[in-house]
């Protein structure tokens, strides 16, 4: 990556991602396959701490709220290096960040302040829809207009974070708009109830549960915007984190292929190194190929929405990127033969991360139908 971040950024980005290097050795390597198996381990509230010391979470927040300021390229370089280490808790920064981008995009400058200036050691969680389609939001849950303010009633599948969160941000339609609505609420709310745990297949300790409503009170303040604003705008807003979500990829096949060549390296078969065998080569040759290409799409993708342009192709690369490494990994294990197969080798967590990042923003197949309708739209080939 060191490569990359020369060829396609600029210098003052440079310590961004030395900071996410030196993070990543100290607090993630060490314990990243013993806490993948969440919620039967712990949560990895040492890394959470230590992230929140550093302002990992401040990234691209507004100067304004206490943050760093910066935008999608800088993020996706820190990400890309987190996600080399362990992809769960990487995640557990994508999720965050897209929270506070939420409230900062449509929240008033005095919710914005309420749920982002920084309170105490530790930055306060925010679950967010991470796995909702971005142009098919699920409208279970209803916020019934109640004394100038709302009740939310219904059920919310698959909520990210919301196990370890203080609040969340929760879809919701208000009844006859036919649109989704954002509010935050508190997780501890009178009326919500939620479920054990979600054991997922990969991203383990980036948490899911799924939620009940009961009438959950929410005050016009916690309307995230205007009714059905969230609807309107939910797909350009998670297109601009094309680059982002590309990045997590990134991270995971660029840790597969070092554990592939060291393990290679290692190893004989045959009288020789196992590298040495053509099958293996070429496996690996086809991982070095997808990396270069996957860090140019991510990085351009980045760069292109910090520049203003449009998102649509930072998206593309999202989806590009994430399928191709799913796919990648898939080699990874292999090159390991029957130990890719073993927890302790780390290549099947990062096949079943690689997996998961796919399921971001929506299933993978509906991610490349909603773009061809949008292009078709556009008048575009």
């Amino acid at each position: 990556m060191t490569e990359l971040l020369a060829r396609y950024c600029k210098e003052d980005l440079k310590g961004f991602y030395d900071l996410a290097e030196r993070f990543a050795k100290k607090e993630l390597e060490p314990k990243a396959l013993a806490l993948d198996h969440y919620p039967y381990s712990e949560f990895n509230r040492q890394a959470l701490a230590a992230a929140a010391e550093v302002e990992l979470f401040q990234l691209t927040l507004p100067e304004s709220l206490g943050g760093s300021g910066q935008g999608m390229t800088a993020l996706s370089l820190v990400l890309s290096r987190l996600a080399q280490a362990d992809a769960s808790f990487a995640a557990v920064v994508f999720v965050q960040t897209l929270a506070q981008a939420a409230i900062v995009k449509w929240a008033s400058k005095e919710t914005a302040e309420k749920y982002l200036k920084k309170a105490g050691a530790l930055p306060r969680m925010i679950g967010f829809p991470l796995y909702a389609p971005v142009s098919d939001i699920p409208l279970e849950v209803k916020a019934e207009k109640n004394n100038g303010g709302y009740l939310l009633k219904g059920k919310f599948s698959y909520l990210a974070l919301a196990p370890v969160a203080d609040f969340l941000i929760i879809p919701a339609e208000v009844p006859g708009s036919g649109k989704a609505s954002f509010f935050i609420v508190e997780k501890k709310s009178a009326g919500l109830k939620m479920s054990e745990p979600v054991l997922s297949l990969g991203l383990r300790n980036c948490p899911v549960a799924d939620l009940e409503l009961l009438g959950v009170k929410a005050g016009p303040e916690n309307l995230l915007g205007q009714e059905g604003q969230a609807g309107d705008e939910y797909d350009k807003f998670c297109a601009a984190f094309g680059g982002p979500l590309a990045s997590l990829s990134l991270g995971v096949l660029i840790g597969s292929y070092h554990a592939a060549v060291s393990f290679a390296k290692d190893r004989y078969q045959g009288g020789k190194q196992i590298i040495d065998h053509d099958q293996v080569r070429m496996m690996l040759a086809n991982m070095a190929v997808l990396i270069e290409v996957s860090g140019a799409a991510c990085m351009s993708a980045s760069r292109a929405v910090d520049e203003g342009k449009d998102p649509a192709a930072s998206f593309a690369s999202g989806i590009f990127v994430t399928d191709a490494v799913t796919r990648a990994t898939t080699d990874g294990v292999q090159c390991l033969g029957g130990y890719g197969y073993i927890h302790d080798y780390g290549q099947e967590k990062r096949m079943r991360d690689a997996k998961q990042i796919q399921a971001l923003f929506g299933p993978a197949p509906l991610k490349r139908l909603e773009f061809l309708s949008k292009r078709i739209l556009e008048g575009q080939r």
